[in-house]
């Protein structure tokens, strides 16, 4: 079993739908509360790690709905929620994510700005009780909780860059309303860089996913994921016009990166991936994917940062399993199921289904598809029919469909939990935000994008599972066209392919359309904050 400590949270949780206007405080006095630098580190730092995951809907980075991971996902070509004839048409929310049609009062847009800057809240927050409280720290004590407090707060920009690009920089609470306005988004980039260069100085270099002190939490390696990140997507990032076809070039821009001087953002990518692989807390492949998703994942040697996961213990859910698996198919694993998510067709093709001489080995790890077998017998649906999941019959609409309910790969990445509670939401698999397998296929290409060979990441990637079942793979060379479909492949249903089609330049191809690479400020942020004004193209 986990042992995790339990933290106390007085921080109050979600609130209303304004901008920044929670308090967040709870009824009792942090005066009668914070009595020692112990209880102080509770309160400012380790109670913000109730937020990464989630309990209730567009809340948390990943395993609830109609939020971030919504947004990554379904407003991409890897997955789709399609219209089951009474099922899943929820206003037209999904379609218009999938075919790129939605409008500025999309709930997902609102539910996502509204969770990022609460957590910003909770931060600026945090920042303030350390800085109040500082006499109970010691030096060393107090730049390490504010170096900690400040990446948490920099993850939060760091989507929020990505998804809405030109947002309001806030470090502190108790600014007016009137005093909050956006930044470019190229100066949002700079903050964030320079808020993760001062957390990597200060932070421990241990394990994240691990059992321990550090469970969960931000430390060092988990610091250089996301700096890596940062430098990979700079081209977009800090771009301030999204919407004219031209970029800042990666190869001649200059990132600073600390002692190491400058770089640019291909070569700043591959410093800091080598700073995870030379950490002492040792990050390494795993044999198989699969051990980064099994039951018990704390200790895979190849996970970064992960929502930490026990029904026991924590609050946390994981709906995407039981959003995709059919009704009869999760009853039968102890499961519920809503019979929605699976993979879109240009999937499929990526993956080289249904051919079996071109199948991608990892096809059946990420897939449900074909005949369903549970504990080994063929599943019997309540009308005598055996399940089988149509993979090639998956359209937007299926109403009317003879597949309407079967159609379409569904979710298998995680491995079944049998102690998984609450229609299988509350598991005891962590859910994997970032792992080794993403950082070595950035550095292949940051390698590729500078000019060099990139091979020797894109290949240990590629051809591990292969290794693992025995198989032989057929050499593929290090381009930019085979390591975006590797990416892929690779972080199927892990949140990351929006993100990639837009850096690849396969998002949209209409330049009229470029605007969509940013999702739009949402109204209740502008009708409750005149100082803001609409992404371009949302006008």
């Amino acid at each position: 079993m986990k042992k995790y400590t339990l933290y106390i949270f007085l921080l109050t949780a979600l609130g209303g739908c304004g901008f920044l206007d929670e308090d967040p405080r709870s009824g009792r006095t942090e005066e009668s509360v914070i009595t020692s630098a112990e209880v102080l580190h509770r309160q400012a730092v380790l109670s913000l790690y109730d937020h990464i995951g989630g309990s209730q809907d567009g809340y948390g980075l990943q395993g609830m709905y109609r939020g971030v991971y919504d947004l990554q996902t379904f407003a991409s070509n890897e997955a789709v929620i399609p219209v089951r004839g009474g099922d899943w048409l929820d206003g037209g929310l999904w379609v218009d994510l999938h075919e790129h049609t939605w409008t500025v009062d999309n709930e997902c847009f609102e539910n996502s700005w509204r969770y990022l800057y609460q957590l910003v809240g909770l931060c600026n927050h945090s920042l303030a009780l350390l800085d109040t409280y500082r006499s109970l720290e010691t030096d060393g004590q107090r730049v390490t909780d504010e170096a900690e407090v400040r990446a948490v707060r920099a993850l939060a920009y760091m989507y929020l860059l990505d998804l809405f690009g030109r947002v309001p920089v806030v470090t502190q609470e108790g600014i007016a309303i009137q005093e909050i306005r956006q930044s470019e988004r190229s100066q949002v980039f700079d903050f964030v860089w320079d808020e993760l260069q001062f957390a990597c100085q200060y932070l421990p270099d241990e394990r994240s996913n691990s059992r321990g002190e550090y469970y969960g939490r931000i430390t060092r390696p988990v610091v250089c994921f996301m700096l890596m990140k940062m430098a990979l997507n700079a081209e977009v990032w800090r771009d301030d016009d999204w919407t004219d076809d031209i970029r800042p070039d990666g190869k001649t821009m200059t990132l600073r990166c600390g002692d190491a001087g400058e770089k640019n953002a291909w070569e700043a990518t591959c410093f800091y991936g080598n700073q995870i692989l030379s950490s002492t807390a040792v990050y390494v492949l795993c044999h198989s994917m699969t051990e980064c998703f099994r039951v018990y994942n704390e200790e895979a040697a190849e996970n970064i940062f992960t929502i930490p996961m026990d029904p026991n213990i924590f609050r946390n859910r994981f709906k995407n399993i039981f959003r995709s698996l059919h009704y009869q198919h999760a009853a039968a694993l102890g499961y519920g199921g809503e019979n929605g998510s699976c993979a879109t067709l240009e999937t499929l093709g990526v993956f080289g289904y249904p051919s079996h001489d071109e199948l991608d080995c990892r096809f059946p790890i990420s897939f449900f598809s074909g005949v369903v077998h549970v504990n080994g017998q063929p599943l019997v649906l309540s009308n005598g029919d055996t399940l089988v999941y149509h993979p090639l019959e998956v359209k937007m609409n299926l109403t009317g469909s003879p597949y309407v309910s079967t159609a379409g790969a569904r979710m298998h990445k995680y491995a079944y939990d049998p102690g998984g509670i609450f229609d299988g939401q509350l598991r005891n698999s962590d859910i994997v935000l970032f792992r080794l397998a993403d950082a070595y296929l950035m550095m292949a290409e940051a390698q590729v994008r500078n000019g060099e060979s990139g091979q020797m990441y894109f290949e240990a990637v590629r051809l591990r599972e292969a290794l693992a079942l025995n198989l032989t793979q057929q050499p593929r060379e290090a381009t930019l066209e085979n390591i975006y479909y590797e990416r892929w492949m690779e972080l199927m249903w892990e949140g990351w392919h929006r993100q990639d089609q837009i850096r690849f330049g396969k998002y949209e191809t209409e330049p009229a359309n470029r605007y969509l690479t940013v999702f739009p400020i949402p109204m209740t942020a502008l009708q409750t904050n005149s100082n803001l004004t609409q992404n371009k193209g949302y006008e």
